[in-house]
């Protein structure tokens, strides 16, 4: 039973430029593995400010009609047993099958079937079985919390014993994502695919690199370990992934350690195989549509991935607030990664989808009361401010995945320094939405870049040899300056160890060895993220959201930026695109004393055929440059950032 989640449920639902890149759609293509135990694929199925929260007023969300959650879908455990109930408006009647035999349900108003079930408990499997004419079909539950082959299962929530109090994440201008994929992140030995408590077991490994956010790629019921991007069940945990416990755990663990949990959520199509659980749901299906639970509209019927889910549905509307809800109240997770956000409230961006701008409204407000402080991604990539301004102009959003990795990650993989654009590198160190730059997440790698065709940044610098001297020194450049300029900075799992390589549609697991072979690449992105949360208190400009170029020469392809937060704290960062060392470089300084050298990307701590200083101090020479009142000749190595603070 969940009275918290039900007050606030009926609460929230009574109530009721840019300098960004616009981008094509990048929606995460379904990837079913053969071990899939709720499907098998079809043979067409795709292979500074005050800038810590969104304010979002209730009066300013739309109102939406929904199933009063005092009658709760789904099963529902009390002390004496389980209540059924289920949505099926096609169906003429209904019965629930399970491990405590067969028990009709009774009809209720707009198609609901529901009957307690004494004696029935957590634990148990079941299925309804629908009727409609002289169809009989058996379904499994579309809310079920948890599943075993190929069925629905009874789940008390109430049964796991936290740990740890409740959690507050990090603000976004303190926070450092780490993106993984539980199938591949660290399986077993002889495993087929990684579990949740594979993902546990390396938490303190990711406590000791610095990163305070991990984001799971979807988790929910989508059938193996795939990519998790062709949803089947919006409810439950993947089972192929572990029991919905060894989940809490997993967060449970992760807070302990100072780490918050977001899930990746698919809510904008569902998966595209036609014998999928919710297709046809109910029997009635007419012009072998998808069925009750998706637009009937042939204008937003269609994603090019699966049918849409119909929004404008209080049913369907509701399904999808519920899994929200879910995640957020049963597993304590801290927010979301909302998936093609463009898909939802509009057509790839482009006009809009009836309902989907409500969902978005609506979820995101009931994320915040349900978890204050949430953090609230969306993947959009259409450059559109609104995603990430406060209702009723935008959508709420905290933050929004930004063309920075593209940017970036091309400009670093091109081989001749000549056509490497500068110019571009700045725009993406410069971008911010709505004048905040922490409205973007940024980064060299996600899955999207390093799959779908794509490759692992070393990878794509040097595909003969992703661990040369240019590979090496190109990437880590890039972790530099996505971890030195404002922005909410993610990296993708392995990235740290120069991970090389694709992502697959059938992901291989990471290559946990090169973590030793690359111990030193891995102790400059701890060393990076240290700084860039001021771990040490030497570097508070870098949680400023103040930027400015102070340098920038094309043909030298050096660009010198100034951060700052409230002054006094100054951090300088100094990127050298070019493979050509320089002695002595000019660079105008804010403030006259000493700086201290905090990080060089060519110490030779991080590798022995680098030929930097280490850390240590300089002193600002009263002589004007750049503009400004001071300067000081920087060596710089090829392909290096170095950066300097007043602390």
């Amino acid at each position: 039973m969940r009275p918290l989640l039900t007050t606030l449920i009926v609460a929230l639902l009574s109530a009721c430029s840019d300098n960004a890149r616009l981008l094509d759609a990048s929606v995460d293509l379904p990837l079913p593995l053969d071990d899939a135990p709720l499907e098998e694929p079809a043979a067409d199925a795709p292979d500074a400010v005050a800038l810590d929260a969104i304010a979002v007023d209730v009066a300013d969300v739309p109102s939406l009609d929904v199933e009063s959650p005092a009658r709760p879908f789904g099963a529902t455990v009390d002390d004496g047993g389980v209540t059924f109930r289920v949505w099926a408006p096609g169906a003429m009647s209904a019965q629930v099958s399970g491990d405590f035999g067969d028990h009709e349900l009774l009809s209720e108003d707009g198609g609901v079937f529901a009957a307690r079930v004494a004696g029935a408990r957590a634990g148990q499997g079941y299925r309804f079985v629908l009727r409609r004419g002289d169809q009989t079909l058996s379904r499994v539950d579309p809310r079920a919390r948890a599943t075993s082959d190929g069925g629905a299962v009874v789940l008390d929530p109430g049964t796991y014993r936290w740990r740890t109090a409740r959690f507050t994440p990090p603000a976004r201008r303190e926070a450092v994502i780490y993106e993984l994929h539980v199938g591949s992140f660290a399986p077993q030995p002889g495993s087929r695919h990684g579990t949740f408590a594979d993902v546990t077991a390396r938490l303190d490994a990711l406590a000791d690199l610095g990163v305070n956010v991990i984001e799971l790629m979807p988790v929910n019921e989508f059938g193996g370990a795939a990519w998790g991007y062709n949803p089947k069940l919006w409810l439950a945990a993947n089972a192929a992934y572990g029991p919905p416990d060894e989940l809490r755990r997993l967060v449970d663990e992760a807070h302990a350690r100072g780490i918050a949990v977001l899930l990746d959520v698919v809510y904008n199509h569902y998966d595209g195989w036609a014998r999928a659980p919710m297709r046809c749901f109910d029997g009635d299906c007419p012009d072998g549509g998808p069925g009750v639970y998706f637009f009937s509209d042939g204008r937003y019927r269609n994603t090019p991935w699966g049918p849409r889910p119909d929004f404008t549905r209080s049913e369907v509307a509701s399904l999808l607030l519920d899994g929200v809800a879910t995640w957020l109240d049963e597993y304590r997770v801290d927010g979301f990664r909302w998936d093609s956000v463009s898909n939802i409230r509009a057509i790839d961006g482009m006009g809009e989808v009836p309902g989907g701008r409500d969902l978005l409204l609506r979820a995101n407000a009931l994320s915040r009361r349900l978890r204050p402080g949430a953090l609230l991604i969306a993947e959009d990539l259409k450059g559109w401010g609104g995603i990430t301004q406060s209702p009723p102009a935008g959508l709420g959003f905290d933050s929004q995945w930004d063309g920075f990795v593209y940017d970036v990650s091309n400009a670093l993989a091109v081989s001749s320094d000549d056509a490497r654009s500068l110019a571009a590198v700045r725009a993406a160190m410069l971008g911010r939405y709505n004048n905040d730059p922490f409205q973007r997440v940024i980064g060299t790698e996600n899955h999207d870049t390093v799959g779908n065709g794509g490759a692992r940044l070393p990878q794509r610098i040097d595909g003969a040899d992703p661990g040369s001297f240019a590979a090496r020194k190109r990437s880590m450049l890039g972790a530099a300056l996505s971890l030195t300029v404002p922005g909410v900075p993610m990296l993708f799992m392995g990235q740290e160890h120069l991970e090389r390589g694709t992502f697959a549609s059938a992901p291989a697991p990471l290559d946990w060895s090169r973590e030793a072979g690359f111990s030193r690449v891995r102790a400059f992105y701890r060393e990076l993220i240290r700084a860039r949360r001021n771990l040490d208190g030497a570097t508070p400009g870098l949680l400023g959201a103040n930027v400015s170029v102070i340098h920038f020469h094309e043909a030298n392809k050096v660009i010198a930026v100034r951060r700052w937060d409230r002054g006094g704290d100054d951090v300088v960062v100094i990127a050298n695109l070019r493979n050509r060392a320089y002695a002595r470089y000019d660079v105008g300084l804010p403030a006259g004393g000493t700086w201290n050298v905090r990080i060089d990307s060519d110490d030779p701590r991080w590798s022995e055929d680098f030929r930097g200083r280490a850390a240590g101090t300089v002193t600002a020479l009263a002589q004007p440059y750049d503009g400004l009142g001071f300067t000081r000749p920087i060596a710089l190595g090829p392909w290096s950032v170095v950066v300097l603070s007043r602390r």
